[in-house]
């Protein structure tokens, strides 16, 4: 086994030494091989010019506005002069004190980091994943759902691509960069599948603020309506086929039709919102039995207002300020919205302490 590349940007050089001192002549040194900055940019740009794809980022608190958010597939953990130590490789972002001792602090680093190697679960070594975000009936929240989902893996150094197969996308008005390309792209799945890949290169977009990439139709519900299962397939596999993202996120229309059906069939994982009314469920098990699913459907409850329900495993919270929107903004202030969301990426990634029941039994 390999050393494990440690990344270590620290703005004390006399902390910093003493740490590089001591990894070379401890028990440490060969599992671990070094690279020492005290320049953020030296750093930025050693990054930038290859993909680490494994290895750890150690960083101290004076980086954390540039490092914290910042998406990469190293393993981040801040070294805080406050903060005691993380106990959960599953945290969004593990801290270490500084001021232990350093065979202490490699040890605490070198745990967290077998503990996450163990428990990317889902993802790890995986090609893309497809998710599909779906539900019986609109109004259900499910674009909602579907934007923070993929918004919270990425947060989580996932490398994530959301794409609407709605009639209408409520997302092209929610992210940021040019909306609607899915319909410029729809005129090479008909008449140039071969070229697909470059172009998908060149249309998709990206939302700097959620570190997304990203396809959403423009307000021509007709043209949707003519997709077809193979132009879903195609399209799905040219994403996967960049080899460029962990999850593929497919935010799908509250129907039937064909494209949509295609989708569910090509999904590895489907979240299926339900919500606590009659019809809903009347609906749910009814088109269930209709659609040939994947073995993982994940039954969650959409507008939870406090009642639970025994067949979903996961809620997702009423929030009465999205009654009324003015602005897109309004969707990201959501503290325990977004909590919920991390509570089930945790489950759909394998780390939480009660993994979600999957398959079709979950609800009745």
């Amino acid at each position: 086994m390999g050393k494990i590349t440690l990344f270590f940007v620290d703005d004390d050089a006399v902390y910093a030494q003493r740490l590089a001192a001591y990894l070379r002549t401890s028990e440490f040194a060969g599992r671990i091989q070094l690279k020492l900055y005290s320049d953020l940019s030296l750093l930025l740009r050693e990054l930038d010019k290859e993909t680490y794809t494994e290895g750890i980022l150690l960083f101290s608190e004076s980086f954390y506005p540039e490092l914290a958010h910042r998406t990469l597939r190293l393993s981040k953990v801040v070294l805080s002069q406050a903060i005691a130590n993380s106990s959960r490789a599953d945290e969004k972002l593990p801290f270490l004190f500084r001021y232990q001792s350093l065979e202490q602090l490699f040890s605490h680093l070198l745990a967290l980091y077998a503990v996450k190697q163990e428990s990317d679960g889902f993802f790890l070594g995986r090609k893309t994943q497809v998710i599909s975000v779906y539900a019986s009936t609109g109004g259900s929240g499910k674009s909602i759902s579907a934007v923070h989902l993929a918004k919270q893996l990425a947060f989580r150094g996932k490398r994530v691509f959301y794409l609407s197969l709605e009639n209408v996308s409520p997302a092209s008005r929610w992210l940021s960069g040019e909306t609607g390309q899915l319909s410029r792209l729809m005129y090479y799945l008909k008449q140039a599948p071969k070229s697909l890949g470059p172009k998908l290169q060149l249309l998709k977009s990206h939302d700097a603020r959620f570190r997304i990439d990203y396809l959403t139709p423009d307000e021509q519900a007709g043209e949707m309506q003519q997709m077809q299962p193979e132009h879903v397939q195609k399209l799905v596999e040219a994403i996967r086929e960049l080899d460029a993202y962990d999850a593929l996120i497919l935010d799908l229309a509250s129907s039937l039709h064909p494209r949509i059906v295609a989708a569910l069939e090509l999904s590895h994982e489907v979240i299926w919102l339900v919500q606590d009314e009659w019809n809903d469920r009347f609906k749910t098990q009814a088109l269930s039995r209709e659609v040939k699913l994947p073995g993982n459907v994940r039954y969650v409850m959409s507008k939870h207002r406090g009642s639970p329900v025994q067949e979903v495993e996961a809620y997702l919270p009423y929030i009465p300020e999205w009654r009324a929107l003015v602005s897109p903004e309004q969707l990201w202030t959501s503290d325990i919205y977004e909590q919920q969301i991390d509570g089930l990426v945790a489950r759909l990634d394998g780390r939480a302490d009660r993994p979600l029941r999957a398959g079709k039994e979950a609800m009745p």
